[in-house]
């Protein structure tokens, strides 16, 4: 037989535990929070907020948007690479104060992931862009033809998951990408974007179908034994950005 277990049960007096904000949701255009109302929760180790985003690189994106209680481990290291294709962006905060977690509330948290390119010039070939939840959202038909910048000369079909903790999503994307075809989404021990997929040379040659090509349990959820070392310990939390090792707010 199981049972939930309360917080003086975990040794944390219930006085102790913070109010934060809880609210979670995928957006594929803009966000912001500013006037919503959202949800409280009472949380024993400290608040949490993050911000996952792919795009194509075409004005076009899936967001999701995730505040509640802290989980996982108390450190750790945003891994990602200039370098790749689709452009993504991730941002996880901690925090320690009641309803603290109120900072990454509208899409100017998210930098512009569709730059024009700069010099303005294109490559000549033309691919379809989409990027959606569902296989139906990204169809040849339902997807815009763009012109690929100078330095994609490529198309790219793929598919994968985007995971905060144990909210996730799966996702469909067609755009344009260079010859080195790298493809490589932000990953935390608190997130995890996750593609698969593949380019091909050729006037609009990315029309083919998407299927979910795999399942898999995520990198982001975080183990059991930190989850509860942080809850018993009183662990610090952290605030972190894209990019380079996570650091301890004191």
């Amino acid at each position: 037989m199981t049972r939930d277990l309360g917080l003086s049960e975990l040794g944390i007096p219930e006085s102790q535990a913070l109010q934060c904000y809880s609210f979670q949701h995928t957006y594929f255009g803009p966000f912001d929070l500013s006037g919503m109302k959202l949800a409280n929760i009472s949380c024993p180790s400290g608040c949490s907020e993050a911000v996952l985003s792919l795009d194509t690189g075409y004005r076009a994106s899936v967001t999701m948007v995730q505040k509640g209680c802290w989980t996982g481990p108390s450190t750790g290291e945003m891994l990602s690479n200039d370098y790749a294709l689709p452009p993504d962006y991730s941002v996880v905060r901690g925090c320690k104060t009641d309803w603290c977690n109120d900072d990454l509330m509208s899409h100017d948290t998210i930098p512009n992931l569709s730059p024009a390119p700069n010099p303005p010039t294109l490559s000549g070939v033309e691919c379809y862009s989409c990027v959606g939840t569902r296989p139906e959202d990204c169809t040849p038909e339902k997807s815009r033809r763009v012109q690929c910048h100078q330095d994609q000369s490529v198309c790219f079909l793929g598919s994968g998951r985007m995971t905060i903790g144990n909210f996730s999503v799966p996702v469909y994307i067609r755009t344009c990408h260079r010859p080195s075809c790298t493809i490589m989404g932000t990953t935390s021990p608190w997130t995890d974007i996750d593609l698969k997929g593949s380019c091909c040379e050729g006037h609009l040659c990315n029309r083919g179908s998407i299927t979910l090509p795999f399942t898999t349990a995520s990198a982001a959820t975080p183990p059991t034994g930190p989850h509860i070392a942080a809850l018993l310990l009183m662990v610090p939390l952290l605030v972190g950005t894209l990019g380079g090792s996570l650091c301890l707010s004191l």
